[in-house]
């Protein structure tokens, strides 16, 4: 009887003490949306749909989530209006920082567009939270497309990013 309580406690404890190293071992990450560089309010859309559908084109690269995990959109924007964030504000980067902050994320995914001849020209870099600097290596820039090609940028933006994600 003693064996199995033993045995049992040593299964319990192996099993707990695993998913808290795995808990650690994953990288916390948010996919910020992209900045609209052209300024128009009716681009603004455009910003929204590019966080949506990279968040989703990442997530595909670890759906066990064994090495990072997203932040739900959801969970940004609730921090974001807790923080009354007022996109015209000179401090809205810095009040953006507080926000990934209080979030707890470790890396930021997040880009920007300008719109100039009917072209889009995007990119998209991912942000340690730490020291707030780009990784050089891993960035997409320079993305041209009309505004009915626009989401085929995700799949060049993924495939230049992924080797932070993918270990």
């Amino acid at each position: 009887m003693k064996k199995l309580f033993f045995t049992l406690i040593f299964v319990i404890g192996f099993s707990v003490f695993g998913s808290v190293i795995d808990a650690s071992a994953q990288t916390k990450c948010a996919v910020l949306p992209f900045k609209n560089a052209y300024g128009d309010m009716k681009m603004n859309i455009w910003s929204y749909r590019l966080q949506d559908s990279l968040l989703q084109a990442l997530s595909v690269l670890d759906p066990e989530g064994k090495n990072f995990t997203f932040i739900p959109i959801d969970e940004i924007e609730d921090e974001l209006a807790q923080l009354n964030m007022d996109p015209s504000n000179p401090q809205y980067e810095t009040d953006m920082w507080n926000a990934v902050v209080g979030l707890g994320a470790e890396l930021v995914v997040m880009g920007d567009f300008n719109f100039k001849n009917e072209r889009f020209l995007i990119n998209a870099y991912v942000v340690d939270v730490k020291t707030k600097l780009r990784n050089q290596k891993r960035q997409a820039r320079n993305i041209f497309k009309k505004e009915k090609d626009i989401m085929k940028s995700v799949p060049i933006i993924v495939k230049k990013l992924k080797k932070i994600f993918v270990k």
